[in-house]
């Protein structure tokens, strides 16, 4: 009887601990600055790379409304929330950029 328990309890600790892993691992976002500082720097260079420019007071208005959408948390479908999040912090272009805004399924 005390095997069988062992057993029990071994079990139901490895599925919470599969359960903590997953979601810090992958529906954990990243932090709405980290985001919204890559979103405005990748801005920034393509406004250059353009030859356009914009004021301090423009890419400070864009990562307030960044920071804005950024911390807002969806109702359903967090993973894949997550992951745009994820995309926008990592991309290093406005095309990667743009490619975020295609994420529809995990």
């Amino acid at each position: 009887m005390k095997t069988a328990l062992k057993i029990i309890g071994g079990i139901i600790a490895t599925l919470v601990a599969a359960v903590a892993i997953f979601w810090f691992g992958w529906l954990s976002p990243p932090s709405p600055e980290s985001v919204c500082e890559n979103v405005v720097k990748v801005t920034k260079a393509e406004l250059d790379k353009q030859g356009a420019s914009a004021s301090d007071s423009d890419f400070a208005q864009l990562e307030k409304q960044c920071i804005a959408s950024a911390s807002k948390e969806p109702e359903f479908g967090r993973g894949i929330w997550v992951k745009k999040l994820k995309c926008m912090r990592d991309a290093d272009d406005a095309t990667a950029l743009g490619k975020c805004d295609e994420i529809r399924s995990m």
